[in-house]
């Protein structure tokens, strides 16, 4: 039996057994989620002093939300249609780079992030006093998305984009033989996993180099803090984000990877559409954990904890003044 093609005029519909389901979850899940989470940076972006990672983060949402609106409507068009629509060449184009940009860019954007942080835990709040601060982080966010759109329209250039199982969505053509599919596809994939090396590693040393040096975690502290505690929204938020990344993203580079340099022939099927929706539901997770993780909800969880351990049943007994303090400024 053949690899799936949907140009084969022998393919029968009916071996297609996929729901649209995934797709509308993933697409409300997301949107919801950029939405709350824009809505949130808005209405606080004087309050918080770590600019940088708010120019991020909105880097971050705006790549993610550029996809969806992007990719969806293509999903809709051949799951509403029983797949009998087909993604006509250009489309897949589209597509593809659009795929290949959000999750560079995205890796590169919490690659910076984590970068920012070890910059701020050797120079402390120096860093937010330099001159022109704003305009290095704007323009490295643009810099990033550069470097993401090159690495993304290389195989526009010299390869060919392929659309894969079940017809609704295009990427990198990693089953040709094809020497600049197969090249545009490597740099995909190292470029990726190059990244994911990287920001794990420098996550790791932060974390070691902040818990044996007090005084250096302490260049982690938000200017904005309030209740004396340490910031660690910031830090549990790239923690997990960095988690989800390599276990999301990572599957997928491998597998592109593995097939770039033919060490995996096998067609291309239903496992790179879920390998896929695994990094769909990475983009659309980010949000969230922005705003689940928000200072103030930490706080209040911290402080529900210590009540609790101190034997105090109410949230706040003995605590009236962080409570005050807490509620003059948010995040």
């Amino acid at each position: 039996m053949g690899c799936w093609d949907q140009n084969t005029s022998n393919i029968d519909l009916k071996d297609i057994q996929e729901t649209s389901i995934p797709a509308y979850g993933f697409f409300a899940f997301g949107v919801l989620g950029n939405v709350l989470a824009l809505c949130t940076i808005c209405l606080n972006r004087q309050q918080h002093q770590w600019r940088s990672f708010y120019i991020f983060f909105l880097g971050l949402a705006m790549s993610d939300c550029l996809n969806q609106a992007i990719v969806f409507p293509f999903e809709v068009l051949r799951y509403e249609s029983h797949f009998t629509y087909r993604i006509s060449d250009d489309e897949c184009h589209f597509i593809s780079f659009s795929y290949a940009f959000t999750q560079i860019s995205s890796g590169l954007i919490i690659a910076g992030l984590t970068t920012d942080q070890h910059m701020s835990l050797i120079m402390g709040r120096q860093l937010d006093t330099m001159v022109g601060n704003r305009r290095i982080y704007v323009f490295a966010l643009f810099a990033m998305w550069a470097v993401a759109a090159f690495v993304s329209s290389i195989h526009l250039i010299f390869g060919e984009s392929e659309i894969f199982y079940p017809g609704s969505w295009c990427f990198i053509n990693v089953s040709s033989e094809d020497f600049g599919s197969s090249a545009s596809a490597l740099v995909y994939s190292l470029t990726g996993i190059l990244t994911l090396i990287y920001t794990v590693s420098l996550h790791l040393y932060i974390m070691c180099r902040s818990h044996r040096d007090a005084e250096l975690t302490g260049h982690l502290v938000d200017t904005d803090r309030i209740t004396g505690y340490y910031d660690i929204h910031v830090n549990i938020f790239l923690m997990t984000s960095v988690t989800f990344y390599v276990l999301c993203w990572g599957p997928f580079l491998v597998d592109i990877l593995l097939r770039s340099v033919n060490v995996v022939s096998s067609c291309t099927g239903r496992l790179e559409l879920w390998l896929v929706r695994l990094v769909d539901f990475k983009s659309n997770l980010n949000p969230w954990l922005y705003v689940i993780l928000r200072k103030e909800n930490l706080r209040r969880i911290v402080r529900k904890f210590r009540s609790c351990r101190a034997g105090n049943i109410q949230d706040g007994e003995g605590d009236g003044e962080n409570d005050r303090l807490v509620s003059d400024t948010h995040m």
